[in-house]
């Protein structure tokens, strides 16, 4: 079982900097850092998506597809459908005569799982949309640690505003199943 962790900051610039900040610790759960995205948003509210990863690879891009759909469905950024479609471009060039796959409605897979995946997750969309404001920032990261209370321990020594909600067992094996289509169903 995951732990789907939104950090959260009143300053625009905290998140990234604390995202690095992590990554140098020497703790078990900081491994699951190498995916996580920061968000800030500056005084007008127009976001920025920080990514640390490999887009040219399928794992790469299939992070990044997740990602960008999550901040669509959640915060309704414009910017993340540009994520999902640049993702695209990279790792599904012309050279390989691939498509991405769009439902009928025009949303992606990963939309959908996000959608149907938080539906019953108490009040994580709202507390998060809600806390994310201009200058503002916020880290997103999935936690897949049997145990998530130390981390999330260790994480409020950088700040108090962590919101959280677990994945199921099955909606694990879901995100598995979409980051694997990113990487061996269109290669």
């Amino acid at each position: 079982m995951s732990e789907l962790v939104a950090f959260v900051f009143r300053d625009e610039f905290r998140a990234p900097e604390v995202l690095n900040e992590l990554r140098r610790r020497d703790w078990p759960w900081v491994r699951d850092l190498d995916e996580a995205v920061a968000v800030t948003l500056n005084e007008d509210g127009k976001a920025r998506v920080h990514l640390s990863i490999d887009l040219s690879t399928y794992k790469g891009s299939g992070w990044a597809r997740l990602w960008g759909s999550l901040l669509g469905t959640m915060l309704f950024l414009p910017l993340s459908e540009v994520m999902v479609q640049v993702a695209d471009g990279i790792a599904f060039s012309p050279n390989n005569g691939k498509a991405i796959t769009r439902n009928t409605n025009g949303s992606t897979p990963e939309s959908e799982w996000w959608t149907k995946s938080l539906e019953n997750s108490g009040n994580f969309k709202r507390d998060v949309a809600a806390l994310m404001v201009a200058n503002g920032s916020a880290i997103f990261m999935l936690l897949r640690s049997h145990n998530a209370a130390p981390a999330l321990k260790q994480l409020g020594n950088y700040g108090n505003t962590i919101v959280h909600t677990s994945l199921s067992a099955e909606q694990d094996e879901k995100l598995c199943a979409l980051l694997a289509f990113c990487r061996e169903g269109r290669s």
